[in-house]
């Protein structure tokens, strides 16, 4: 996943090659291909999902996820978060997740909305020495 190079405006999500990658330990699963086994993405909840400045909600699972470029604007979005989401709701089945969008980025706040999210405020931040605004979406508990 560090190496995952993103084009464009997308860049802001490459991952710096770390010498100590993000494990399961810091609450990170890899999402593999059911054919491949190969990796296709990634999630992240709790701390290491938040982005700076947003607090903790003690009431909801924050929720990150990332996946392969290769794969990024080829239809396979929706596919993979309700991968992801269906694996949450198995282990916290009545607990609201919290995710956060970068403002501009039109792509992924459609398909949050596509997978039941709704966008609640927005968070203002200093990140990487950028001001960055994020959408704050909640995926309520089914009904």
């Amino acid at each position: 996943m560090a190496g995952w190079q993103y084009d464009g405006p997308w860049g802001i999500y490459n991952l710096a090659a770390a010498d100590d990658p993000p494990n399961a330990a810091d609450g990170y699963t890899a999402v593999a291909d059911g054919d491949t086994g190969r990796i296709v993405g990634f999630f992240c909840t709790g701390a290491e999902a938040r982005v700076p400045g947003l607090g903790a909600e003690p009431e909801v699972i924050d929720l990150g996820a990332g996946m392969d470029p290769k794969w990024v604007g080829r239809g396979h979005g929706l596919d993979f978060g309700g991968t992801v989401l269906a694996h949450l709701r198995r282990v916290n089945p009545a607990t609201p997740i919290r995710a956060a969008i970068q403002a501009w980025n039109l792509r992924s706040r459609q398909l949050v909305r596509q997978l039941g999210f709704v966008e609640r405020d927005q968070h203002h931040c200093v990140q990487n020495g950028r001001d960055i605004t994020y959408i704050v979406a909640i995926l309520p508990v089914a009904q």
